[in-house]
């Protein structure tokens, strides 16, 4: 989950529209990773609530933070231009990248110090995902950057995990048993498939009948969060895969969704368009999708537009915004859980207004540049 410049801008686009009346609120709402800037952008939460991400500097520079209640550290390293972080174990070890001299690499961020993870000869990569061992996933550009390939990391090392006989492929989530899923390309038109690596052997896990899919998480008991493309390439959709069945988990009557994360229980968060555009973050379990903003207090004015990470507890880490245009990194936790409330600033007047996130913008981004490669 490639972020470049481009993404990054992509990352704070908005749009203001009406929002429908809400239910009881079931999540407490609390700002975590403000670096002093105009926004940032929440990537992942472990088990013990700290949330990794990258935010906005007073001087408009992209640093990672992680989050830790009510604690931000800045994890940017002296010399990086920008960097992010995207993923974190129960152990605090955060991945992400760090923008160098020589080009962008996957960087690990463990006890205030920064270890760049190298490529497969190109000058780029990026690492995604980190499980309870160590084990750390993503990709890496091949000689002369004419491909990327999925990697994973054991001790600094990487290992090449191969593509589904295309040129290109990324590892986006691991699991502590060491399952890996990503996406790669089956051909050389660029069609892409979700896939689970373990053992060494990659495979397919199929599509929801379009040319591409992608698996972001996967948990220890083999279920992958993801999205596909449906027949005709004409939408996408947010899946579950579970017992070698994909299953589409829907969307809020728009063309595209996306599943961001799972965890041990099977709980899905992701985002969905309206027939409006407008992007809503989402949670799903039981069989049930609900809308994220259904589910907390309309009065703290924030509209939550894409949920990326779900720990084991239920908390969720997710992008929202209030009128007037500021963005934060969010934390929801079940109010019956204790914990949450809201940003210490103080809560503006209740004002009802959706925005259109970034996290989706940059998901449709990906799909698209990936089919034209």
């Amino acid at each position: 989950m490639v972020r470049t410049s481009t993404l990054l801008c992509a990352l704070l686009a908005l749009a203001a529209a009406p929002l429908a009346a809400q239910a009881t609120p079931v999540y407490t709402v609390a700002i975590v990773g403000d670096l002093g800037g105009s926004s940032s952008q929440p990537n992942a939460i472990n088990n013990a609530g700290q949330v990794a991400g990258f935010a906005y500097t007073p001087a408009n520079h992209v640093h990672a933070y992680v989050a830790n209640g009510g604690t931000t550290i800045d994890l940017h390293p002296s010399g990086a231009s920008n960097s992010t972080a995207t993923g974190i174990n129960d152990a605090g070890t955060v991945v992400g990248s760090v923008d160098t001299a020589n080009g962008r690499r996957a960087a690990v961020f463990s006890n205030g110090s920064v270890q760049q993870l190298g490529t497969f000869g190109g000058t780029q990569s990026d690492a995604y995902g980190i499980n309870a061992s160590g084990q750390v996933v993503g990709s890496a550009s091949t000689v002369g950057n004419v491909d990327r390939h999925a990697f994973l990391s054991q001790g600094g090392s990487l290992i090449d995990l191969g593509t589904l006989g295309g040129g290109n492929s990324e590892a986006s989530g691991i699991a502590n048993n060491g399952a890996i899923t990503g996406w790669a390309e089956v051909n050389a038109n660029g069609d892409y498939q979700a896939f689970v690596w373990q053992n060494g052997v990659m495979r397919s896990i199929g599509t929801l009948g379009g040319s591409f899919s992608q698996g972001y998480a996967i948990n220890d008991a083999g279920m992958v969060a993801g999205y596909s493309g449906i027949a005709g390439d004409v939408a996408s959709t947010a899946f579950l895969y579970a017992n070698g069945t994909m299953v589409d988990i829907g969307g809020f009557g728009g063309w595209d969704s996306y599943a961001t994360d799972l965890n041990e229980a099977g709980e899905v968060v992701g985002a969905a368009n309206d027939a409006n555009g407008n992007y809503h973050a989402f949670v799903y379990a039981d069989n049930k999708l609900q809308d994220l903003n259904d589910l907390v207090d309309a009065s703290l004015g924030w509209t939550i537009g894409y949920a990326s990470s779900i720990n084991d507890k239920g908390q969720i880490a997710a992008r929202g915004c209030r009128a007037g245009g500021q963005c934060a990194s969010l934390v929801l936790t079940l109010a019956d859980t204790g914990g949450g409330g809201d940003t210490p600033a103080g809560v503006p007047e209740p004002e009802a207004f959706t925005a259109g996130i970034a996290g989706l913008a940059l998901f449709g981004w990906l799909r698209r540049r990936r089919k034209q490669a």
